[in-house]
């Protein structure tokens, strides 16, 4: 059903799968996973699936291969497509390898991740992470790649069914969504657009959540917002919430979070006058009303990283350094470059 441009899951599916065209469906939840199910050429009481990511764990994967074996009775799973290497999305990618002997196709800097599972957490942490952040949700089971492929790869299918990558680097290294497209046939009498968004936009109950998400590359992810909005689609699927059918309004939640980041970066150096990451850290998070856990020192505080490289490289903020402490302060347009 859908209520204000909101695909909504009101009616309960028996296995947990949504089918939003006759070939193309999701399996909503921690991470949704997107499910292509064609006609095989060999056998025509089977399908040949394809998956747009693997959820986060082996426990996840054992859920959509029993649901899709109850869905579908006789399958063959032909490849995964990781839109990117966080263990939430390719966390199920080893296991779903090991029931179906699929082949796994990811970028090559997200094939780096998946196949050393340890850069997520050390990219986050800084460094060699604490015990307590080497667990399965930043550290995903190893999978090997069978396939890269570039971020604006076009994969052709069976019964013109079109995956068609779109770049959108930012939330990490070399993020793609996924366009999928469904043509007219017996079953459906008009073809259909669906716009896989990964991580590249969140959801408002992301949002309402978590107001900083983890961005890796904050211009990049403002140019992938920017290249969503632009992306003609009947469904917008990102990754984590609700399916929308239009995206506009959700573009201007994601940049205002943006935006509203930076200037609270802006307004803390400002009265300060010379504030350390510690003390931009405290601040954001005082004036989002969080109460700062270690996942979330960890998280929240790699992002705001990023949003201070962003704005030093916008000559926006500058640093100094007083008694071996690095401070940051507003740039002047007159100061020199550091």
């Amino acid at each position: 059903m859908i209520k204000n441009n909101v695909f909504t899951f009101d009616t309960k599916s028996e296995t947990g799968i949504y089918w939003l065209t006759p070939n193309l469906a999701v399996y909503p939840g921690p991470t949704t996973v997107g499910i292509i199910a064609i006609p095989s050429p060999e056998n025509p009481d089977s399908k040949d699936v394809y998956l747009i990511d693997a959820g986060p764990d082996k426990n996840y994967t054992q859920l959509i291969y029993e649901a899709l074996t109850q869905e579908l009775k006789s399958f063959k799973i032909k490849f995964i497509l990781a839109t990117h290497s966080h263990a939430d999305h390719a966390g199920g990618a080893a296991e779903f390898i090991r029931l179906t002997g699929c082949s796994l196709l990811a970028t090559q800097k997200e094939k780096s991740s998946i196949e050393c599972p340890e850069i997520q957490s050390a990219i986050s942490y800084g460094a060699n992470p604490l015990p307590e952040y080497k667990t399965s949700y930043y550290f995903a089971e190893l999978a090997l790649v069978d396939r890269v492929i570039t971020s604006d790869e076009v994969i052709n299918l069976a019964d013109g069914i079109k995956l068609e990558c779109v770049p959108l680097s930012g939330h990490y290294f070399d993020m793609a969504g996924v366009l999928c497209t469904v043509p007219a046939s017996e079953n459906s009498s008009e073809s259909k657009k669906i716009f896989f968004t990964s991580d590249g936009i969140f959801t408002r109950g992301m949002l309402s959540k978590y107001w900083i998400p983890f961005l890796y590359d904050v211009r990049r992810f403002k140019e992938s917002l920017s290249v969503i909005k632009s992306v003609k689609a009947d469904y917008y699927v990102p990754s984590h919430g609700d399916i929308y059918t239009e995206i506009s309004a959700l573009y201007e939640l994601n940049m205002l979070s943006v935006l509203q980041n930076e200037e609270t970066i802006i307004k803390c150096i400002k009265e300060k006058e010379y504030a350390t990451f510690e003390d931009i850290l405290k601040y954001i998070a005082d004036s989002n009303d969080m109460s700062m856990r270690l996942s979330q020192f960890m998280l929240v505080g790699s992002t705001i990283r990023s949003y201070i490289t962003y704005l030093y490289e916008e000559k926006k903020i500058t640093w100094v350094f007083k008694e071996n402490r690095m401070f940051w302060k507003i740039k002047l347009p007159s100061e020199p470059e550091a």
